[in-house]
């Protein structure tokens, strides 16, 4: 194998395992410790990976989309697949919960197409418009404290509302999947509360996580992935190996 090629292998590993070790891909390419570490020297230049102690991480970056406009101009396809996902998992009678995000209201979309009895409680006011003539869906919304974009409900009065509440299952969005380390974030504080305070009062909890959502990382941590029950995914996602929930 050319150095090229083994370069370009490097990287297509530490992006679907999140990270490499110098000695196991030393044995692997049948080349000496000091070679890899120069390939990763040679990559991490390139902005390819990082290198750390004993090998090297994939490149997360944070694209602070703080505003649900810039969230809306990304591609959605993957939220339509996402959606339907959900509404298999959605049986007559069950109390769901949709918060906050961009897949919810692909989510809500879809329930109108169906005749599902179900109780939708959310804190997402497009959510709540959607559904709001459902005759189907008793429907419940979270107030409190409005959020920065004026999309949806948050803060202490919010979280006191979900203790009069038990969910059978909750979609949640999520801004960062970190498969190196199981941590998942959001980029607001009082976000991330909502959704702990949402899991708490949930049966079985899912983030609904398009592929780009493993590269990158919000400001604030709220869980761990085996916190939640399954992530429901729009692409295949090989490199969750540790993971003990399920990938939908």
């Amino acid at each position: 194998m050319f150095a090229k090629e083994r370069q370009e292998d490097i990287v297509s590993k530490v992006n679907l395992h999140g990270s490499v070790k110098v000695k196991e891909l030393a044995l692997e390419y049948n080349v000496t410790e000091d070679c890899i570490r120069k390939d990763l020297s040679l990559l991490e230049k390139q902005g390819l990976l990082k290198k750390e102690y004993g090998g090297a991480i994939s490149v997360r970056n944070n694209p602070h989309l703080y505003s649900s406009t810039d969230r809306k101009e990304t591609p959605n396809n993957e939220r339509i697949v996402i959606a339907q996902k959900v509404l298999a998992l959605i049986n007559d009678n069950e109390t769901i919960y949709l918060d906050i995000s961009l897949s919810s209201l692909e989510v809500a979309l879809l329930l109108n197409e169906f005749n599902k009895k179900i109780t939708v409680i959310t804190n997402m006011i497009d959510v709540l418009n959607i559904l709001r003539n459902n005759q189907n869906i008793q429907l419940i919304f979270i107030g409190g404290m409005i959020n920065n974009e004026g999309d949806g409900f948050w803060g202490s009065m919010s979280t006191l509302m979900l203790d009069y509440f038990k969910i059978d299952k909750a979609f949640l969005g999520v801004v960062g999947v970190n498969t190196t380390n199981g941590k998942i974030s959001t980029y607001y504080v009082d976000d991330g509360f909502m959704k702990k305070k949402v899991m708490s009062q949930s049966h079985r909890s899912y983030l609904m996580c398009e592929s780009r959502k493993v590269k990158e990382d919000g400001d604030f941590i709220f869980a761990s992935l085996n916190d939640v029950n399954g992530l429901i995914v729009g692409e295949n996602m090989n490199n969750l190996t540790d993971f003990d929930g399920d990938i939908i």
